[in-house]
C-alpha cells in the first residue's frame, strides 16, 4: 500500500458504497459479510464497521437473525421520503437564475440508449444532486445525496420499464422550453407527485401496482 492509498476502513466503506450504487444488493435479503470481505480483500471487521455506518445513513438495517440487509421501505415511508426530497430540491433551486439551472442540467439532457435500470436510477441521483450543488450550499448537497442514496433501490425497481424511465428523465431535463426555471419546478413537482400517487394507490388497494 502506498502512502497515498486510503486506510483499509475507508477503502472498504467506499467499496461497499460502490457496490450499493451498482445495485449489488437485493433489498430484504441478508447480506453475506464474508462474501463482502472476500470481495474487498479484507477481514470481516472492516466490513461490519462500514455496514454500521450504512445503518446510520439509512442504507442498511439490522437483520432479525443477525447481520444486515438493504431495507424495503413501506409505501408510507416512501411517500414521506419523496415529499421530503421534493421539498429539499425546491428549496435548493429557489432563487437560482435560469442560466444556473440550465448549466447544471445540460449534461443530462441526452439519455444514453440501452441504459440499465441501475443506470437510470444513478442518472436520477446525478440530476438531483447537480441541482442541489447549483445552489452552492454544501450541507444541502450532502443531505440531498444521502436522501438520493436511500431512494436508489426504489428507483432501480421503478426503472424496470426502461422506456418509461427514459421518458421520465428526458421530460425532467429537456431544455426545449422558454421559461426553463418555471417549467423545471413544475417538472420536479410532477415527477414526485406521480410516485407519491403510485404509493398511495398501493396503500388504498393493498396491492403492489405494476
Amino acid at each position: 500500500m502506498s502512502a497515498m492509498d486510503p486506510p483499509l476502513q475507508e477503502r472498504v466503506y467506499l467499496g461497499l458504497k460502490a457496490d450499493y450504487l451498482a445495485g449489488h444488493f437485493v433489498p430484504g435479503k441478508r447480506i453475506d459479510i464474508q462474501d463482502l470481505a472476500n470481495r474487498h480483500h479484507s477481514s470481516k471487521t472492516p466490513v461490519r464497521e462500514a455496514a454500521f455506518i450504512f445503518v446510520g445513513e439509512g442504507l442498511f438495517m439490522h437483520h432479525a437473525d443477525g447481520g444486515f440487509l438493504v431495507p424495503t421501505p413501506t409505501p408510507l415511508e416512501l411517500i414521506e421520503l419523496l415529499r421530503w426530497h421534493m421539498q429539499m430540491i425546491m428549496a435548493c433551486i429557489s432563487g437560482l437564475r435560469e442560466s444556473a439551472l440550465r448549466s447544471s442540467l445540460r449534461q443530462y439532457s441526452t439519455i444514453v440508449e440501452n441504459s440499465s435500470a441501475v443506470a437510470f436510477a444513478s442518472r436520477a441521483m446525478e440530476i438531483f444532486t447537480s441541482l442541489a450543488d447549483a445552489g452552492g450550499n454544501t450541507q444541502a448537497s450532502i443531505h440531498i445525496r444521502r436522501l438520493n442514496e436511500r431512494l436508489h433501490y426504489t428507483r432501480i425497481a421503478d426503472a424496470g420499464e426502461l422506456k418509461t424511465a427514459e421518458r421520465e428523465l428526458s421530460a425532467l431535463t429537456s431544455p426545449e422550453v422558454a421559461d426553463f426555471r418555471k417549467a423545471l419546478r413544475r417538472r420536479i413537482e410532477a415527477y414526485h407527485l406521480r410516485k407519491i400517487c403510485h404509493q398511495q394507490k398501493i396503500i388504498h388497494t393493498g396491492k403492489v401496482m405494476p
